[in-house]
């Protein structure tokens, strides 16, 4: 692996924007304008992880990285990591005291958006990790959420952020060194990089949304995890739900299998849809048995009534 990247600063900046990148020719510039944008008034440097692309991407990278408002600093694979690992190493060559995600393919709408995070993390330690609401926007350009995620501003613990990946990963800030708490088991999902990451600042502080919308979050139908439909999505996260089962103290188990009772919910509407009854019906019956009697109540008895009424009429 190779790093290329402007002259050395002596001192660590004070934000390092993660970006990791495969095959994104065609985005990365967007990504890396939007960071180039930002008004800030501290020391940021930029870390672009490319995990061995075939396409173009390197070639902008580097055009990039010769000389620039910021510091930026290439990391060339030798070859393909997969996801989490790429994701895991770009974090490891962030030197600064927190870290901005930024998948190449997002981009930031807001020129203050660095300025207003940084000013709530350094105000108050116990925040761990910062985010704000995004736009969906589909890769034509066409806008199809106006402000995601649905949910009031404010801090969240570690209860909420099981239950739920409420921060949109073009939103995260998290304080630098979290990472490095990762499980072993992180690195065989799949695809669901920021999600553990959340859960895993939720277990020292607080995460905190901001009442501002400074991101797009692109609906790319090549993504390794919006490309696969949300079928494949439940399972990814059902997976995840698993190892959290098996990781968190028992006092959160409850809020586990209700986050995993939501994903078969979710699963049996879908399998319905397809008229694959029998798989339906045994998703439905997860979403019952999995949560607390107590909760998901009104959805779950929905879901296996929904079941029941495809069993009949199949």
């Amino acid at each position: 692996m190779s790093s290329l990247g402007s002259a050395a600063v002596d001192s660590a900046p004070l934000v390092s924007v993660s970006i990791t990148s495969f095959n994104s020719e065609r985005w990365l510039s967007r990504a890396l304008d939007s960071v180039l944008q930002q008004r800030a008034g501290f020391s940021i440097e930029i870390v672009v992880g490319d995990d061995h692309s075939t396409d173009g991407t390197l070639a902008v990278a580097r055009s990039y990285a010769t000389e620039n408002k910021f510091p930026i600093r290439v990391l060339e694979r030798s070859k393909n990591l997969g996801m989490q690992r790429n994701y895991y190493d770009t974090f490891e060559h962030c030197r600064g005291k927190y870290i901005a995600w930024l998948d190449a393919d997002d981009y930031w709408t807001d020129p203050e958006k660095l300025k207003i995070q940084i000013e709530h993390m350094e105000s108050d330690p116990s925040i761990t990790a910062c985010g704000h609401y995004v736009r969906f926007v589909r890769h034509d350009g066409t806008l199809a959420r106006a402000k995601c995620p649905s949910l009031p501003p404010g801090r969240y613990g570690l209860a909420d952020i099981i239950r739920q990946n409420i921060v949109p990963s073009p939103s995260i800030m998290f304080r630098n060194g979290i990472h490095r708490d990762l499980p072993k088991w992180y690195f065989d999902l799949p695809c669901l990089a920021d999600w553990p990451i959340l859960v895993l600042a939720a277990q020292s502080g607080d995460i905190v949304m901001l009442d501002r919308v400074m991101a797009d979050y692109a609906l790319t139908p090549e993504s390794a995890y919006m490309s696969k439909g949300p079928a494949y999505q439940d399972e990814i996260e059902l997976e995840f739900c698993n190892f959290m089962e098996r990781s968190l103290p028992q006092e959160f188990q409850r809020h586990v299998r209700a986050a995993k009772g939501k994903r078969y919910e979710s699963m049996a509407y879908i399998l319905r849809q397809r008229g694959d009854y029998a798989a339906a019906r045994k998703a439905a019956i997860n979403a019952f048995r999995s949560p607390d009697l107590r909760d998901n109540f009104g959805s779950k008895c929905k879901a296996l009534f929904a079941a029941a009424i495809g069993r009949w009429s199949s």
